[in-house]
């Protein structure tokens, strides 16, 4: 949550910095916006909590675009991957950016190694795995900035995060849960 927070004031900060230089700056058309779009691709990352998270490819070539993300970790005893792909409508263009709807969904896999401390006569523990399965869906308004070569999106809304977890171990202790929540996120795109 300290990671998603960091990046959101990072967002702020060169929003205001881009609105102060546009108010400095004559207003531009609205054709010099869209030749900063340079076609519409993008390849970047998203940290979203309904949006994906990791490695993105974006393409937003007018009104309606979309981007698909992947994350894979592999840590040993720990895994975790996640794919997810949103679509975009952009409602209103401003001279700072763009105002946009945003409709995600992000798929998740983990899989952990946990410890069953058996109090008993021996006083041993069992090792066992659990693995979890969740989709994540949501929806909202977003804000897209061109600076330069990048663009910046922030994510906001409401998502719905289910998770189900399994094991093989008779004992062991799952999570499962359902959320309904505020959602957000924030990403980066290299414009190609």
């Amino acid at each position: 949550m300290k990671y998603i927070f960091s990046l959101i004031i990072i967002f702020a900060s060169i929003l205001s910095n881009q609105i102060v230089a546009q108010q400095n700056q004559p207003s531009s058309s609205n054709t010099d916006i869209i030749k900063n779009d340079k076609g519409g691709h993008g390849l970047g990352l998203v940290l979203s909590s309904a949006n994906g998270k990791g490695l993105s490819y974006r393409y937003w070539p007018g009104i309606y675009g979309f981007h698909v993300s992947f994350v894979p970790a592999d840590m040993g005893d720990q895994k975790y991957y996640n794919g997810g792909i949103t679509g975009y409508a952009r409602i209103k263009r401003y001279s700072v950016g763009d105002l946009f709807l945003h409709a995600g969904v992000e798929y998740e896999y983990r899989s952990r190694t946990e410890n069953n401390y058996l109090y008993s006569s021996t006083g041993y523990y069992d090792t066992y795995r659990v693995n979890g399965k969740g989709l994540n869906m949501g929806f909202g308004p977003g804000f897209h900035v061109v600076q330069k070569a990048f663009s910046f999106d922030l994510f906001a809304g409401y998502g719905a995060y289910m998770v189900n977890e399994y094991s093989n171990d008779a004992n062991a202790i799952l999570d499962d849960r359902f959320l309904m929540s505020i959602s957000g996120g924030v990403a980066i795109y290299l414009n190609l």
